[in-house]
């Protein structure tokens, strides 16, 4: 009967036309089991109940309460939760970072994953770092296979028809196909190196003509 006194005069206080103050002036408010507060049955009051510390956390989008700066509880929206990959379930969740049992983590929202969840890590906006290292699969892979004396070099005119043809590089992929697809960041680079090994070749047989051009002028300058 006590409690029920004491709950009576904690909703007349909180539901009075006029507001009442608890402050430095009065003992702190303590209730024990639930505290509710309806505004008439209409659905906006504030209702807590049966809660410990088993209770567990719902990830549902819902109004949720939080704080602001000053301190106070206010009614406000759950975060959006990121895209994780069909039929995986969400460990850990902590300002949009998602960690899922597929062993992926989505970093910020609107990422689109395809359903073979090929990658480990999914960013949205993108990364800015001052540092990154980037593994290779084994010294095969990169391009000093140009410098073989094995290496066909293309002609510069079957580059040429190349290009006229289907206005980029051999083997370098197109922007629509950049566009679709994305890059392989590895793969890419080891392209470019490879095109750049290329171009140092047709300088270093240019240049040779170049020479051999010469002497054949200054010879015939001589007679």
């Amino acid at each position: 009967m006590e409690k029920l006194k004491q709950m009576a005069a904690v909703l007349l206080m909180l539901t009075a036309s006029t507001v009442k103050t608890i402050g430095q002036t009065q003992a702190p408010l303590t209730v024990k089991n639930q505290l509710i507060i309806d505004s008439q049955g209409n659905g906006s009051g504030l209702k807590f109940t049966g809660l410990n510390s088993s209770t567990s956390v719902s990830t549902v989008p819902a109004k949720v309460l939080t704080l602001d700066t000053d301190g106070n509880v206010l009614m406000g929206n759950m975060p959006t939760i990121p895209t994780i990959p069909v039929g995986a379930t969400v460990w850990d969740l902590s300002n949009n970072v998602a960690s899922t049992a597929a062993g992926s983590v989505v970093i910020g929202t609107g990422v689109t994953i395809p359903a073979n969840n090929p990658y480990s890590l999914y960013v949205s906006k993108g990364i800015l770092t001052e540092k990154m290292r980037v593994a290779v699969g084994g010294s095969s892979f990169w391009a000093d296979y140009v410098f073989d004396k094995k290496y066909q070099l293309p002609t510069l005119s079957k580059v040429e028809k190349f290009i006229n043809e289907n206005k980029h590089l051999p083997d370098v992929p197109s922007a629509e196909e950049v566009s679709k697809n994305g890059i392989d960041f590895v793969e890419m680079q080891a392209t470019l190196l490879r095109k750049i090994e290329e171009l140092t070749l047709y300088t270093i047989k240019q240049e040779k003509e170049l020479k051999k051009l010469k002497r054949e002028i200054n010879y015939l300058k001589k007679k």
